[in-house]
């Protein structure tokens, strides 16, 4: 059984599977009720209000030129036209925009705060040396471009949209920052004869025309270690297709309203992708903000370099807990406590063998108080059983885990 019909089964009962189902007149209605919005917060409301539906009569292998004209295809009918990346261009008054660009012209702390907290995150899971290359694709407002070069990377920003590129260059004079801004789509990329540390996607990627053909063209504009950050991107492990157009309010709005490609992608299928061009990818996932979502490709043989160590703590919200209190880097727990002492990550890793280490110090708890388990595949399988936790006298606790592909269960079925 091919990769598409495996996942079709998997999907038949939760989804509508009539392409009847998804009527244009339908979306047209929707888009009327939209117009009633009286702010940018009334708006992404209204989004949430459209009911998904898919048409799940797919061919059935997702990498083939069969199933991409099914995508593209739709994308006609909603649009109302053939896709062309001239689709994505868009107007402002870039003056204006200087002063106070998206987000902070529409005044809102939610949405303010989390494009701040998700910029953030994407400089941290990155941790580039100083001095690194960036290639980041699709700007748009240039807040990422502007906080990178201000941290002394060498960045250089490519857009379709000049407006946008107009706009970077702008604050990045009126901030006396050295900003390479192009215009250019992301077939640039083949154009390019530089190698960089890391090529960056933020909430752009899934407007590419050929995704497959972007991901094929990575190894070679990449510096020995290099990686490629997909960063609040619709990638993830419920889209119900390997990939497609997105059918919630706000991607019908902007297929519908503005003729932008708005895809989606199932991280199993993104994952093989980024596998048959020799990449590995790791998720991360923060615990602020729902744009605070992270996923780092290398190719396979510098992760095997980089991976050997990879770390968890409490303090910066990738482990969490029910008792005690945060401590520096640490989690100090009373013997008076009762609860879950830490539990996490929630992590993506590639399948193979790992040695899980946990450290303890000052351990004044009764030997019999601590149990532990290791879940994975979505907490469907456990590693090790639940079971006591006797903590050496040294306080360090050295396991060996291994992980097989999602589709593989191995373990115990709990």
């Amino acid at each position: 059984m091919c990769f598409c019909d495996t996942w079709l089964e998997t999907y038949k009962v939760q989804l509508m599977t009539s392409s009847s189902d998804i009527l244009v007149a339908e979306i047209d209605r929707f888009l009327e009720i939209l117009e009633s919005a009286q702010d940018d917060r009334e708006l992404r409301a209204l989004f949430d209000t459209f009911e998904e539906k898919y048409d799940l009569n797919l061919p059935s292998d997702p990498f083939s030129d069969h199933y991409r004209a099914t995508q593209f295809a739709l994308y006609e009918r909603l649009a109302g036209k053939p896709y062309t990346p001239a689709n994505e261009v868009s107007g402002f008054d870039v003056a204006e925009m200087a002063i106070s660009p998206f987000p902070y012209h529409h005044q809102s702390s939610d949405l303010v705060g989390e494009q701040l907290m998700a910029i953030g995150y994407i400089i941290k899971v990155m941790a580039l040396p100083p001095g690194a290359r960036i290639l980041e694709f699709g700007p748009g407002w240039g807040n990422t471009t502007l906080a990178l070069a201000k941290m002394g990377y060498q960045v250089t920003a490519v857009d379709i949209e000049k407006n946008f590129v107009d706009l970077i260059r702008r604050r990045a004079e009126m901030e006396g920052l050295n900003i390479d801004a192009r215009v250019g789509d992301f077939s640039l990329i083949d154009a390019l004869d530089d190698q960089f540390d890391a090529v960056l996607f933020f909430e752009c990627f899934h407007h590419a025309q050929d995704h497959i053909k972007l991901i094929s063209a990575f190894d070679r504009v990449l510096r020995p270690d290099g990686l490629v950050c997909f960063a609040a991107e619709p990638i993830n492990e419920t889209f119900p297709l390997p990939w497609g157009l997105r059918m919630d309010g706000q991607s019908v709005w902007a297929i519908r309203k503005n003729g932008w490609l708005e895809l989606g992608f199932n991280l199993k299928y993104f994952s093989e992708a980024l596998r048959r061009n020799g990449f590995i990818c790791t998720r991360h996932k923060g615990a602020d903000s729902p744009l605070s979502s992270v996923l780092l490709a290398r190719r396979k043989a510098d992760f095997e370099r980089v991976r050997k160590v990879l770390r968890y703590r409490h303090a910066d919200g990738t482990l969490f807990h029910q008792c005690g209190v945060i401590k520096g880097d640490s989690l100090a727990v009373s013997p008076e406590d009762r609860g879950v002492v830490s539990f996490g990550p929630y992590a993506h890793l590639p399948s193979g063998s790992y040695e899980l280490t946990i450290r303890f110090s000052n351990i004044d708890i009764p030997a019999d108080s601590l149990s532990w388990d290791i879940v994975t595949n979505k907490a469907r399988w456990f590693l090790i059983e639940p079971e006591r936790l006797n903590v050496p006298s040294d306080g360090v606790i050295k396991q060996t885990v291994s992980l097989y592909p999602s589709g593989e269960g191995r373990g115990v079925k709990r």
